[in-house]
């Protein structure tokens, strides 16, 4: 199988997914990877292109959630494979398909492991003319002015616990006014915190999103209506597994959703922050993605 590999040269350890990539592929037989190194600039979508140029079967990449997500809208629906060695901060995708966080062991499944269809979530952003791409998460308001506040050295250094500091001083804040639109419905005016369009189970923290698929072909989308700190205890519940429904978080599936203000919010997608911005629209392309895992023929959890 002729394969490529994308690696992030700014995170930690992707000497060690070179050296094992190549490894795995040689005793697969096959021929020794492409290797394509990311910039600044060029985040990994163009150098996915550039390996379906040249026939990759199997496209590898060592990074985080957001040379990840870029590679994903190179590939998305051409059939060649993707395989992830995660060494970013929360590496949600790798954390939803429940792949190995050793760099050997992600290695091995990214060569050795059986395809399975994942969806691929897009986003317009404003009047931009081109779609952003997010594999895990999408959110716009309050939750992407945390990540827009996390100090970088702080993330590479402890990881995504370097999140929580700024999440609980977003959480005092107030709640904005927004309108909402769920796939072909009418508007809504919502009192809002945050809005996200979640294409997974689990976030980081042991956080659940409740009926939150990767191939399911919907986005399940929360919309964080907080307006009092107690509201936080039955957030909390619910993104632990609490089944009953609670006074500060509605939810439901939708496979197009909009989002509006008339201020600008930050926009979020797998942890990377756009904007801020006025709109937001996202939808799910399903089975967009066939993804390396360890995981036996069968559903997705």
């Amino acid at each position: 199988m002729r394969s490529a590999l994308i690696i992030n040269p700014a995170k930690g350890g992707w000497e060690r997914a070179l050296e094992a990539v190549t490894t795995q592929a040689e005793s697969a037989g096959w021929p020794t990877p492409a290797v394509h190194l990311t910039t600044r600039a060029e985040t990994g979508r163009a150098q996915a292109e550039s390996a379906l140029a040249a026939g990759a079967e199997l496209v590898v990449v060592a990074g985080g959630d957001g040379t990840v997500r870029a590679v994903a809208h190179a590939l998305a629906g051409t059939g060649t494979q993707l395989g992830v060695v995660p060494t970013g901060t929360a590496n949600l995708l790798a954390h939803n398909l429940d792949l190995p966080s050793g760099i050997e062991a992600a290695a091995h499944v990214a060569v050795t492991g059986t395809p399975r269809p994942v969806d691929l979530g897009l986003a317009r952003i404003d009047d931009e003319a081109e779609d952003h791409p997010f594999v895990v998460l999408a959110g716009m308001g309050h939750d992407a002015a945390t990540v827009a506040a996390t100090r970088p050295r702080l993330k590479d250094r402890i990881g995504w616990p370097a999140y929580l500091a700024p999440a609980a001083v977003s959480a005092m804040r107030r709640p904005v006014p927004v309108t909402v639109r769920h796939d072909d419905e009418p508007e809504r005016d919502v009192l809002a915190w945050s809005v996200l369009a979640a294409n997974c189970t689990r976030v980081r923290a042991g956080v659940l999103v409740p009926g939150g698929l990767v191939d399911d072909g919907l986005l399940d989308v929360l919309e964080v209506i907080v307006r009092w700190p107690v509201q936080w205890v039955g957030v909390a519940a619910k993104g632990w597994g609490w089944q009953r429904d609670v006074s500060g978080l509605r939810t439901r599936p939708s496979r197009e959703l909009t989002v509006t203000s008339a201020t600008p919010l930050h926009v979020q997608l797998d942890g990377d922050v756009i904007g801020p911005a006025r709109r937001m629209h996202v939808r799910c392309v399903h089975h967009a993605l066939s993804v390396r895992t360890s995981a036996p023929t069968g559903p997705l959890p």
